[in-house]
């Protein structure tokens, strides 16, 4: 990728929007040059051509700060996680960035179809284009990330059914259990539990020295806590007794 393609993806992130003849004068170059740039970015799916211009591609969807946030260490999380529980034909994929990187891994997989109901734009984008099938609740985008929540995703899930649940958390607590900041989004896990066979959680060991605020699950409503070996082993002793298994990265 040449320079020019690079400023017109970092013009697309700002803008959201693009037009041909507007790209062209930034690049100081022909509409030509601008439309053969835009399929060739289109190819890597990059980018999206639409009327009079482009936007930016729904497969290369990113959230903001995901190149820090989504590290090496939640992808080894994640690989450890898919491992462990695949193959299953339907599950529920929570919002946060280590479940992200289960959906990059997923899409990068070739097995038979999954059914992957999330609330998570990112995830439904990450999973754009596959083999897999993807539903996305409605309701109410988030204003802090890109999910949705509120009563219209929540009586989406009514009828439903899946065999896992994997949810990240904000704070956890081997007493009391696995815990986000939003109220909302506690409701939204809380209904999901209640449609999984399995509920796993994904998440650093880090989590257990945070204080949560709403807890969505308790322990014994887990299965399966993939998490670093950073992790004391009271922590895993009482998750065990619990009826948690505890897989380690």
């Amino acid at each position: 990728m040449h320079t020019r393609q690079k400023k017109l993806l970092e013009t697309l992130q700002r803008t959201g929007f693009l037009s041909i003849p507007e790209a062209a004068a930034m690049a100081g170059v022909t509409e030509m040059t601008i439309r053969r740039d835009m399929r060739s970015l289109g190819e890597r799916h990059l980018v999206m051509a639409v009327k009079g211009g482009m936007i930016p591609h729904p497969a290369g969807y990113e959230p903001e700060n995901s190149s820090l946030l989504l590290n090496p260490e939640k992808f080894a999380l994640a690989e450890i996680l898919y491992n462990e529980i695949m193959p299953v034909k339907r599950i529920f994929l929570s919002c946060g960035f280590t479940t992200l990187a289960f959906a990059k891994i997923l899409a990068r997989r070739t097995i038979p179809q999954v059914t992957v109901m999330t609330n998570s734009l990112a995830a439904a984008a990450a999973l754009f284009r596959t083999r897999h099938k993807v539903i996305l609740l409605g309701g109410e985008l988030r204003q802090e990330s890109m999910d949705l929540v509120g009563d219209m995703a929540n009586s989406n899930l009514e009828c439903c059914k899946v065999d896992y649940l994997i949810s990240g958390c904000d704070a956890a607590s081997a007493e009391f259990g696995f815990y986000t900041t939003d109220p909302e989004l506690s409701r939204l896990e809380r209904n999901s539990i209640a449609i999984a066979g399995k509920v796993a959680i994904v998440t650093e060991s880090g989590k257990f020295s945070l204080r949560g605020k709403v807890c969505f699950a308790r322990p014994h409503e887990v299965d399966l806590l993939v998490t670093d070996r950073r992790i004391k082993s009271e922590i895993v002793r009482s998750l065990n007794n619990s009826g948690v298994k505890v897989v380690l990265s």
